[in-house]
């Protein structure tokens, strides 16, 4: 019965103890620090929206090709662009008889004139057709790409400038 009664009086005082006590080992009037403030990121600004008429927001695949004469040679069906993304060449698709026959032939970006038409976006190339349709055909796994590009122009052959100076006078004489 002793025992008894020590056990009681030890667990009598545990409560007191314990309550004078926080978790952390502090006194009840210890404050404790206050939690970190959060800083959330910056929200992104929406996008503004600029309004296209139709026709400047037209795509350029499908759009068909035409002669420097006005008759439409072939359609654009693929754009390649460079490392830098710039665009370098378009890929033609001109139509056979029948559609037998059809043939792809990339063309340079530079050879290429864009202009609207009527409200529809006409694609020109500087080329001759005949000779387009002859080249070779345009593969899209190939390792390197057959483009057509335009022949620049020669800069003229300039003759060298003669001085007077160099020449010798007929009047002076030794």
């Amino acid at each position: 019965m002793r025992n008894k009664g020590l056990i009681l009086t030890m667990l009598a005082g545990l409560p007191t103890a314990a309550a004078a006590q926080t978790p952390y080992g502090a006194s009840p009037s210890a404050q404790l620090p206050p939690p970190p403030s959060v800083v959330l990121p910056p929200q992104p600004k929406p996008p503004t929206l600029e309004h296209l008429p139709k026709v400047r927001a037209e795509g350029l695949l499908g759009q068909p090709v035409m002669d420097m004469k006005g008759a439409v040679i072939g359609h654009v069906v693929n754009v390649l662009i460079d490392q830098a993304g710039k665009p370098k060449a378009a890929v033609v698709e001109f139509a056979g008889f029948l559609g037998l026959g059809d043939r792809n032939i990339a063309i340079a970006w530079d050879v290429l004139h864009f202009s609207v038409v009527k409200g529809q976006i006409a694609v020109v190339v500087t080329l001759d057709a005949a000779k387009l349709k002859a080249l070779p055909e345009y593969k899209s796994g190939a390792a390197s790409v057959p483009v057509a590009v335009a022949k620049t122009p020669k800069p003229p052959q300039l003759e060298p400038i003669k001085s007077d100076a160099a020449k010798p006078d007929a009047k002076a004489a030794p």
